[in-house]
Parts: structure tokens; sequence; C-alpha cells
């Protein structure tokens, strides 16, 4: 049986009678740098990794067009020649009448120059001349103020001179100032010509100093940051001492201001008890005095007690001793203060306040709004709150005072009226008569 014959038990169609084209398999194309016979020996399996080639460098990936550039010419405005200059910009924004676009960063400086008069008549100076004032002029006009370069391109030799930079700054600003002071006068100087004059000003003497200082900081050694640094720890712990010890004064101090009153006042009704009491208060005070004298005698440094006991007495001074106190805590250089015994639990500052008179409460707080003050404070910090109550006090003192002086000139203008009157009748008897009604 043949398979006609199987197509005709089926019932199937013959077959297509025609030219087949084999399909073509893609093929990989083979890579450069290796045989023809080596790559056919891998067959139909592709190389493990990736064969890597060396190139210079990757082509971009653009996807979008190219811009086109033009090298254009351009010129600078602040040279007096001719010369040009080329570079590259965009196509679409070429434009020949365009200024360069960096040219507006060349501001040159302003620098004065004077005439032979000027110099004859305000810079004229011992140790400069007119030539070397004119040469260290042309520098700066050609260095743009750069000191540092103007000083190493300065030609000591033409004039046997050594001129150090502070030398130089010195001479310039002298005479920029005096040819500013002498064209334009103090008074007729308008704002920018202050401002200039401002700029004028150098210091040869402290820039000398200050370079002396910094040179000598430079160059410290290892062991002297050391030993600063040491002493900086132990300024530190003498400020924290010296607290703790001005701290502990301030206690000693209140419990010897402390009276005892256990025994209420019936104690003192007796002249018994009086004496007590002021036997009392004087022995207070004298511990007093010895606690102040054990505390600055302990907190001076050992130099000054002794120069104190090596000081030779007086006759005088044996018989009325005084003692020589040290630096207090109250002083504003140490920046301590001493806060006012609070009474226990939280409180409002503004409480504090001092209570003003009911009939001049009223005044004070008109003559506060005339003065643009509100009587509540906004911000009742300490520093707020005190100068509010010195205001507060120095209103009421003047309306104290102003109370009395218009008082006195009511009773002025009585007395003058009653003089008046005398003096019209010579023996006084309307005046009489007008004191009686």
């Amino acid at each position: 049986m043949t398979s006609a014959d199987i197509r005709d038990v089926f019932e199937l169609p013959p077959p297509e009678i025609g030219n087949k084209q084999k399909s073509k398999t893609p093929t990989e194309r083979r890579p450069e740098g290796i045989s023809r016979e080596l790559y056919s020996l891998l067959g139909e399996n592709s190389a493990p990794l990736a064969i890597y080639q060396k190139k210079f460098k990757e082509k971009p990936k653009v996807s979008h067009k190219a811009k086109n550039w033009v090298r254009q010419p351009f010129s600078i405005s602040s040279r007096k020649d001719d010369f040009t200059l080329h570079h590259w910009v965009l196509k679409s924004e070429v434009d020949s009448e365009a200024s360069y676009k960096f040219e507006k960063f060349n501001v040159p400086l302003f620098i004065i120059d004077y005439t032979d008069e000027e110099y004859q008549n305000y810079l004229k100076d011992e140790d400069w001349n007119k030539d070397e004032t004119d040469y260290l002029f042309r520098l700066c006009k050609d260095y743009d103020l750069r000191f540092f370069v103007i000083a190493d391109r300065y030609d000591n030799e033409k004039y046997k001179k050594h001129r150090t930079l502070e030398d130089l700054k010195d001479r310039f600003y002298s005479v920029s100032r005096k040819i500013l002071l002498a064209r334009n006068p103090i008074n007729s100087m308008t704002a920018a010509q202050s401002s200039l004059l401002n700029t004028m000003e150098y210091n040869k003497e402290q820039e000398v100093i200050r370079k002396k200082y910094l040179i000598g900081l430079a160059s410290r050694t290892p062991e002297e940051v050391a030993e600063e640094e040491a002493l900086f720890i132990e300024l530190k712990r003498i400020e924290t001492s010296q607290a703790k010890l001005l701290s502990d004064r301030d206690e000693v101090l209140r419990l010897l201001d402390e009276q005892k009153g256990d025994g209420g006042i019936h104690e003192y009704h007796t002249s018994a008890g009086m004496s007590s009491l002021i036997q009392d208060m004087i022995n207070s005070q004298r511990t007093k005095n010895k606690v102040e004298e054990a505390i600055v005698s302990s907190s001076a440094p050992s130099s000054g007690v002794s120069s104190v006991l090596n000081t030779p007495t007086r006759p005088h001074a044996l018989s009325t001793p005084r003692i020589r106190y040290g630096p207090q805590p109250t002083d504003p250089q140490f920046g301590i203060t001493w806060h006012e015994k609070l009474h226990p639990g939280t409180f409002v500052r503004s409480q504090k306040i001092p209570a003003i008179k009911a009939s001049l409460s009223q005044r004070v707080s008109s003559v506060m709004t005339e003065l643009g003050v509100s009587s509540r404070l906004i911000m009742p910090t300490a520093k707020n709150f005190e100068k509010f109550v010195e205001l507060q006090n120095s209103i009421v003192s003047l309306l104290e005072l102003k109370r009395k002086v218009d008082r006195l000139s009511q009773e002025t203008e009585i007395q003058d009226k009653l003089s008046r009157k005398r003096s019209a009748s010579p023996d006084g008897s309307e005046s009489k008569k007008h004191i009686s009604q």
C-alpha cells in the first residue's frame, strides 16, 4: 500500500506539487578576531562570555539631531587695538553686534590721578619723590591693585630703597585720601564720595603689628600650643572655683543677717533685752567682717598678699586699720548677677512691679501712653522689667515734683497778691478786711 492509497482511504487531498524553498535559518555573523575554522567548531552553541573589544570611545547614541556650531570672532572693548579672538557659539545664537558675555566682569578699578600742581601742594614727602610715586601708581593700574603682585614686581634697585608691602599700601592710600580731601572737602562730599573716602583708610602700624602677631602664632611649637591649652583649662577651673566661693560667701552672709526671733518681741521690752539685742547685732557685724576679710585674703593672689604684708605701715594706719578689698563680684567685668530672694512657688515677674498710689495711677498711665509705652510688659524679661520699674519710678517722681511745684506757685501767687494789696493801702485796713472775709 502506497501513500496515495492511504490518502484515498482517509479522503485526504493530494499534496501540492511545487518547488518548496527551504526556510533559511538565521546565521550569526562571525565576530572579528576569530578565524573561520575556530568559529565553526562552536556549532550552534554561542560563546559563554561576551567578547570585549577595546575601543577608544563608544559611539554616542543620540536620538535628536545634532546642533550646528560656528566659530565666531569677537573683540574686547577694553582693548584699544584691533585684537580679535574666536569662540564657538550656536548657529541660532550668532549675532555679530552682540558684545562678549563675559565683558561685564571686566570692571576697571577707580584709581585717582593727580597733576603736578596737586603733587607740589599736597603730596610732597621726604621719603617718596614724584618719580617713585608715579611708578607706584602705574603698577597699581597695571595689576588692578593686587598689592602682592605689585610688591613682587616692584623695582627696589631702581630707587635704592627697599619697599615693603605695607609701605606701598600706605603711600597709595595716603595719596588717594589727600587728593580726595583736596578736591572735595568733607562738608561738601556726597554719599558716594564719603564711602570712597572711608575705603581709603589704612593703618600701617596696625598692619605691621597684626602680621607680627600672626607670624608668632603660626610659628608656635607643639609644646607651646599644649601649654596654652593647659593655661586655658586652668583659667576655667579658677573661674569655676571663684564662682563657687562667691556663692558660699553669699550663703554665709545670708545666714549671718538672720536674727534670732524665737522668743518673740516681748523679750526686748526691757532694758536688758534691748542690751542683749544690741550686743547680738554687734557680734553679728564683727563676724560678718571677719568672714569677708578671710574670703578676700584667700581669693587674692600670693604676690598681692606679700606686697601688702611687706608694705611699711604708718602710725595713723595702726590706729585705724583699713581693709583692702579685691575686685568685687558685682563688677560688670565679671558678668555675675545676684538673684533676689524669691518667694517659694511659681510666680509671674509682673507681680513684683511696685504698686502706685491710687491718686497717681491714672496720671502715670496717661504719661506712659503719651510716651508710647504700654502699661503692661509684652516681654517681661529681667532687663525689661528693670527698665520698666525705673521708668515708672521716674514718672512718679516727676508727678510728685510737678505737684509740689504747682503748690508752691499757687502760694507764691497768693503772697504776691497780698503784698500788692498791702502796698495799695498805707494802713493795711483793706488787706485786714480782706483776710477776715
